[in-house]
């Protein structure tokens, strides 16, 4: 139980890293393969990237966890908690609720409110939030959409600028 405890916050992270990935691999397996965008050569596979973040994060969690279980943490561990700790965990939690909500609601709706929340948890004014948000998105969109041709989630609304 004191290894629990020693580390509960390494614990924390190593447990939300590995949830990421498994909604990951559960969204290209019901969504894009519905939408039949989960097969095919990279430029016409819209699961190619996802797939591939997914499985870096879980071997980088796998990484962690070793780390954790045979105590390789050492006296100064970057996971202890400090003031950015609730902040850290807060975004990790609304990077998870985005993944689980984006095929409903969308990419552009979904990544707009994601990266404006965490522009202002990082303490910007609601003029650079609202801009870094828009701007953000629109640029992602533009690459993705746009120059690469890849089939990013409209969810309910159906929105699809740049393709």
């Amino acid at each position: 139980m004191s290894k629990l405890k020693n580390y509960a916050y390494d614990w924390i992270a190593c447990i939300f890293f590995l949830i990421i990935p498994l909604i990951m691999f559960y969204q290209i397996e019901t969504s894009l393969v519905e939408q039949g965008v989960a097969s095919g050569g990279p430029m016409q596979n819209a699961a190619t990237f996802p797939r591939i973040i997914a499985w870096l994060m879980l071997g980088l969690s796998g990484l962690n966890l070793f780390r954790i279980l045979f105590e390789k943490v050492s006296h100064y561990s970057p996971l202890k908690a400090t003031d950015m700790t609730g902040r850290a965990i807060f975004a990790t939690v609304l990077f998870v609720v985005y993944l689980v909500v984006l095929p409903t609601f969308g990419y552009y709706i979904m990544t707009l409110l994601l990266l404006a929340s965490l522009f202002r948890l990082l303490g910007l004014s609601w003029i650079q939030v609202a801009a870094g948000a828009v701007l953000s998105t629109l640029a992602v969109a533009f690459v993705f959409e746009g120059l690469l041709n890849v089939v990013l989630p409209v969810g309910i609304f159906e929105i699809a600028l740049f393709s």
